[in-house]
């Protein structure tokens, strides 16, 4: 029997979990060829003489240097692993596979040919952190390069997690170990069944040890806090395991991908179609408006109808004389919007009901802010909120949500300004360059990255739209903490980056 080893609790799975650092380390690079390690305070902690590298979670960064060879060094630039010691080294959770460079003979290369068993017996090393050997393949010792370091020793079979703990050790064979990027579930493959375990941080919930009876080779497609979804793809065979209730559900669908959308609504794809899946039930077609995987519209083939309405799985209507988005199309309210025939565009809801006692030339869904574009007549466009109310004192020409409860509106020239959801002005009508990501984000904190005349600027949003910096050029933000224009690097509060 499947033996999993729950004292790696105590690791805190730093690795699956969201946290702030303010102590970051990058790598930046002058000429594109090769990079140097910096802290967030602009410290220069190496010199310039990577051409490749690889952060490693918990660890520090696998490199590449300017004779190709492969090496580990810690965020602050020391090597833990020197260059040349191994002529391979690849990232595996906090530890390293590593191989030597040794002579094959023909005869070797011909028996390797031939040979289909995955466990390596030879110029296989299984590293921790630190850099030293955990595990070397050889006579007496196998190794299964999976997803997470699988050793076969003395008639046992061990996963290593982590920095080398021990996640499972019995004498089941071990076929695969699937894990989804640095989170804390694993799927542990056997000859006749699955395992699954997910380690959990929260104070309400307890870890997940449960058996698949499922046969098959599961990939782990997506993951939240609530719940994770693996696939096999051949056997079409989708897998949902529910972390509250701690309930495994089954369904035979052929998926090839499978995400959480931004209201955390389970959606799989399967080449041009998407499915809705309410846990436990069976998957739903979208194919145009929904809410949730049991609020959705259902649109016909007929292009005016009638579509079939459901509300919390119940069917509450149809709606007749009508178009409706054509493709699947989340929105963020009760409220959506369809053209009537002859008339103009009205909004409906759920129920089936007309909401709104208003018919408009054009109509877009509420987005997450309760707000929706719509032109009211032919002097432009305006903002209002769910209940019909229009909320900005000007028509213009074009507007556009940008997300945080922002808008870029628009005049004929296409020179644009912001105004919030009260459809208050916030910065005057005077830029041209609108990035296809204008508002980003880093540790909990908003920026807005605009452009006039060639020249970016970036505000903070959560400081009263205070001016940071403005460069010639095209200003992004990096996910570690740092703007970048072209070559040259600005940290957070505006102060170059020599």
């Amino acid at each position: 029997m499947k033996k999993l080893l729950v004292g790696l609790l105590a690791i805190v799975l730093l690795t699956g979990c969201s946290h702030k650092n303010k102590d970051t380390t990058f790598m930046l690079t002058r000429d594109d060829q090769f990079y140097a390690l910096y802290n967030q305070k602009g410290k220069q902690l190496t010199n310039y003489n990577y051409k490749t590298f690889q952060e490693v979670k918990g660890v520090g960064y696998l490199v590449t240097d300017r004779d190709d060879k492969k090496s580990v060094i810690s965020f602050e630039g020391e090597p833990i692993i020197e260059a040349g010691v191994y002529e391979t080294l690849e990232a595996v959770d906090q530890m390293f596979y590593a191989t030597k460079k040794v002579e094959v003979k023909k005869e070797d290369k011909d028996t390797k040919k031939a040979t289909v068993d995955p466990y390596l017996k030879s110029n296989l090393y299984v590293l921790n952190g630190e850099g030293k050997v955990l595990y070397q393949a050889d006579s007496q010792t196998a190794i299964l390069k999976s997803e997470l370091p699988v050793i076969f020793k003395d008639n046992e079979y061990i996963v290593l997690y982590h920095e080398g703990e021990e996640l499972y050790r019995g004498k089941e064979a071990v076929k695969y170990v699937s894990r989804y990027k640095y989170s804390s579930s694993v799927v542990i493959g056997f000859n006749e069944t699955n395992h699954f375990y997910h380690f959990t941080t929260k104070e309400d919930q307890k870890d997940i040890d449960v058996d698949l009876k499922q046969k098959g080779t599961y990939k782990i497609l997506a993951q939240n806090q609530d719940g994770i979804i693996l696939n096999d793809e051949k056997l079409k065979s989708m897998i949902y395991v529910d972390f509250n209730r701690q309930q495994v559900f089954q369904n035979t669908i052929g998926i090839n991908d499978a995400y959480f959308d931004e209201e955390q609504n389970i959606i799989l794809t399967s080449q041009h179609k998407m499915y809705a899946y309410p846990i436990g039930g069976v998957p739903v077609l979208l194919n145009s408006y929904y809410l949730k995987s049991v609020t959705y519209v259902n649109r016909s083939s007929d292009i005016y109808g009638p579509h079939q309405v459901y509300n919390k799985g119940k069917l509450t209507g149809e709606l007749e004389n009508c178009q409706l988005y054509p493709e699947a199309k989340l929105v963020y309210s009760e409220i959506f919007p369809v053209y009537v025939r002859n008339k103009g565009y009205q909004y409906y809801n759920f129920n089936s009901k007309k909401v709104i006692d208003k018919t408009y030339m054009e109509a877009e869904p509420f987005n997450s802010d309760k707000c929706a574009v719509v032109k009211i007549n032919d002097k432009g466009y305006s903002l209002i909120n769910d209940k019909g109310d229009v909320l900005t004192k000007s028509y213009y020409y074009q507007i556009k949500y940008i997300g945080s409860s922002y808008y870029a509106v628009y005049n004929e020239s296409g020179t644009f300004g912001i105004i919030d959801s009260t459809g208050e002005k916030i910065l005057p009508v005077e830029y041209i360059d609108l990035p296809e990501k204008p508002i980003v984000s880093y540790d909990d904190h908003n920026y807005l990255i605009l452009g006039k005349n060639g020249r970016s600027y970036v505000y903070d949003i959560d400081d009263e739209m205070k001016e940071i910096f403005s460069k010639e050029g095209q200003v992004t933000l990096n996910s570690k903490g740092y703007f970048e224009v072209g070559h040259d690097y600005y940290r957070i509060d505006g102060e170059v980056i020599k």
